[in-house]
């Protein structure tokens, strides 16, 4: 006998993440900042119209990848990309 699963059914996990999402035209970018549980953090760059196009950067601090994503931040609103959404994710499904 078996016992039962319900895939439906999804654990929820703390994770710290740092999400801003900018719009230009038809065009979307999602900019991440995630805290591994190795200690070091990844900061993407996503194009949502191309996302293997995204780039990765690895960094041994918060600070740093915080750094990173005001600096991208700053680079992409004097491009004319508008921040639509931004806010820190304290857990996933």
């Amino acid at each position: 006998m078996t016992p039962f699963t319900n895939p439906r059914i999804r654990t929820i996990e703390n994770v710290q993440w740092l999400h801003r999402l900018f719009v230009r035209g038809g065009l979307a970018l999602s900019c991440d900042v995630n805290a591994r549980g190795d200690g070091t953090y990844v900061a993407t760059l996503f194009p949502l119209w191309a996302v293997d196009a995204h780039v990765a950067d690895v960094f041994m601090s918060s600070a740093d990848a915080t750094r990173w994503h005001a600096q991208i931040t700053q680079q992409l609103q004097e491009a004319g990309w508008l921040l639509v959404e931004g806010r820190a994710v304290t857990s996933a499904a």
